[in-house]
């Protein structure tokens, strides 16, 4: 007859089968403490996770302009006057373009500093170099652009190096700065502004810059930065911060600007950590280094803060 209970025989088995199960507790244990270190499961998974997942950095190239030009924001900007503030470095030639055709705008652009100087549309007026200095632009007669969306800017300002001084440029370096300038008016109410600025290069490369924003919480100041020649076009952080911490952890200097939003708001411990701009929630899709994370702080140009109404004045094709 066969029997139902355990034999001596059976406990050798039975041993065995409780060690093996208290091994792998015991291993679970260790695995458990040390997820962090080994990065299998918790936070240390998850900070893997993203470091494998971060958005793509954007290499960037530090340009040098020899011009700045800005409106003054004491002075109204309409068709009887736009008053605004330049400066140079170098000698340069200046003019203003009114009603300029956009289409024909960029023709002329793309051409050589020659074929630029030589425009029907354009009356250069040559000026040394100097420091900032009001200046006063005026058409004699109020322009009639139509309705939104136009064919035309309302005012396009040149200032070019003069072509005496471009023998010893390297192949980056700046030889104009064009300005658009938005007026409003009844037909197009959107607030008067700079809506973009190019820059001209030596070697012919026709770049679109685009403003750093830095968050109260972070500083105040700036650098200058374009983007390298494989993106779509040039960025420039006009300006990052004076003493720019980080807005998270408010401890580490500011060194990654996110895009699409331009933000330059995080440091490097903290970015990995976030795959949304902490000032306006938009997505990072990629960013660029505005600092080496070794850099020291420098003394920087006081950067506006974030305005949407910049991106507002697109209204023209």
């Amino acid at each position: 007859m066969g029997s139902t209970g355990l034999t001596l025989a059976d406990l050798p088995n039975i041993f065995i089968m409780i060690g093996a199960l208290v091994a792998l507790f015991a291993m679970l244990v260790i695995l458990l403490r040390n997820m962090e270190v080994i990065g299998v499961v918790g936070e240390g998974r998850e900070d893997a996770w993203r470091r494998a997942m971060q958005p793509p950095r954007l290499l960037m190239q530090r340009v040098h302009i020899p011009f700045t030009f800005k409106l003054q924001e004491s002075q109204p900007v309409d068709y009887s006057g736009v008053s605004c503030v330049v400066s140079s470095t170098v000698r340069y030639w200046q003019a203003s373009w009114w009603g300029a055709p956009v289409r024909e705008l960029h023709t002329t652009l793309w051409g050589t500093l020659t074929e630029i100087f030589s425009s029907k549309h354009l009356d250069f007026t040559l000026s040394n170099p100097h420091d900032e200095k009001p200046m006063r632009l005026s058409v004699n007669e109020p322009l009639q652009l139509g309705p939104p969306p136009r064919a035309c800017y309302p005012l396009v300002v040149i200032l070019a190096r003069d072509e005496r001084d471009t023998g010893d440029l390297r192949p980056d370096d700046t030889v104009a700065l064009v300005t658009v300038v938005h007026i409003r008016d009844e037909q197009c109410p959107l607030p008067s502004g700079i809506i973009s600025q190019y820059l001209k290069q030596a070697n012919g490369h026709l770049s679109c810059l685009k403003q750093l924003y830095v968050s109260a919480a972070c500083g105040e100041g700036g650098d200058g930065y374009a983007e390298g020649a494989h993106a779509a076009h040039a960025t420039h952080a006009a300006h990052a911060a004076h003493e720019a911490l980080c807005c998270v952890c408010t401890a580490q200097p500011l060194s990654r600007a996110l895009l699409p939003c331009r933000h330059a708001c995080l440091c490097a411990r903290c970015f990995p950590k976030l795959d949304k701009c902490p000032i306006c929630r938009s997505a990072i899709t990629s960013y660029f280094c505005i600092r080496n994370d070794d850099e020291p702080l420098s003394e920087l140009k006081q950067q506006p803060l974030f305005n949407r109404r910049l991106y507002n004045l697109f209204h023209y094709h």
